[in-house]
């Protein structure tokens, strides 16, 4: 269950843990076939449901099903945003997205199949490794905000990104996970801009730590709230710290909305100063003095390999 109480502003926040307790399909489920899936494993569980590894009888290869947790299994408004979260996932076709390979029905219960990537979150990854090196969160944070290009040039806002949705494969790959709080912010037929607020009114839903402001206030759904969601991601990647953690999420909501992060030189002195500004920009209290775009991140992000004075020059020591 999600928990909620009110802040000193009357916003309702409710706090959604990466992960909590299992309580949901039992695991009695390993060793079991549903559809054309058999079962080998659990691969963990979220706020919404739990994640099962399965091996496709039909093709060679292994997947994940995600189902809803025993709990919303018979909850309508649970059912329709799983569905709309395998809608959304099929309609962006790209790299740095997880795959998304059909929906389906086991005895009442709706579940997703999608992609399987060897490798581990994005939280466990930094858990392993306290910080990351200049190059490699650079290289991470490129590949979500590509990932985030597409999404947003479809229409789609994630609204929930975090490092717990951010999966980083073995060889590098790094694939964005979990769209079940995401929404479409303009029709693609029409090209008409939505200005609906959270999804349940007076609670914006989603994990306090990595919520835009305009997210918390349930504002217009603005794509470059995610750019704020990544550049909380890049600090903590770049300092093994949160920007905005306070005691409770409350504190946090307040942080958030009312006082600047820690200087990220306080933390890691040594981190190149174009990746701090690149950082201190993301975090801007207002959208508008974010990056313009996802597009627009991706190419302050990008430096061609054989370009390596533009690399050194990005990363100047001189400019400390």
């Amino acid at each position: 269950m999600l928990r909620e109480r009110s802040n000193s502003r009357g916003i309702l926040l409710a706090a959604n843990p990466d992960v909590r307790p299992y309580a949901g399909i039992s695991d009695g489920m390993v060793g079991t076939t549903i559809s054309h899936y058999r079962i080998i494993g659990k691969l963990g569980v979220g706020g919404m449901g739990v994640v099962y590894e399965a091996e496709d009888t039909r093709l060679p290869r292994r997947v994940a099903l995600k189902f809803l947790s025993e709990e919303l299994v018979g909850d309508p408004e649970a059912s329709r945003r799983l569905q709309r979260e395998a809608d959304i996932i099929a309609h962006l076709n790209h790299p740095n997205i997880c795959t998304i390979y059909e929906i389906d029905d086991h005895n009442g219960s709706r579940f997703i199949a999608m992609e399987r990537i060897n490798g581990v979150n994005l939280k466990l990854h930094m858990a392993r490794r306290t910080t990351l090196p200049d190059q490699e969160i650079v290289d991470i944070a490129r590949q979500v905000a590509m990932a985030l290009q597409a999404a947003h040039e479809g229409g789609i806002v994630h609204r929930d990104i975090k490092p717990g949705n951010i999966m980083v494969a073995s060889d590098g790959m790094v694939k964005v996970l979990d769209f079940g709080l995401a929404r479409r912010f303009m029709l693609p037929d029409t090209g008409e801009v939505t200005t609906y607020g959270s999804t349940i009114p007076g609670r914006p839903l989603g994990t306090a730590n990595y919520m835009a402001p305009e997210r918390i206030a349930q504002g217009p759904w603005d794509p470059r709230s995610d750019l704020f969601s990544l550049g909380v991601v890049m600090y903590e990647m770049a300092t093994g710290r949160l920007p905005f953690a306070g005691a409770s999420p409350f504190e946090t909501v307040t942080n958030i909305f009312d006082k600047e992060p820690p200087p990220l030189r306080d933390y890691a002195p040594a981190r190149p100063p174009a990746l701090v500004r690149m950082v201190d920009q993301l975090l801007a209290k207002r959208a508008e003095d974010r990056f313009a775009s996802a597009a627009a991140l991706v190419e302050a992000l990008s430096v061609p390999p054989r370009s390596r004075r533009a690399w050194k020059r990005l990363f100047s020591p001189s400019e400390r």
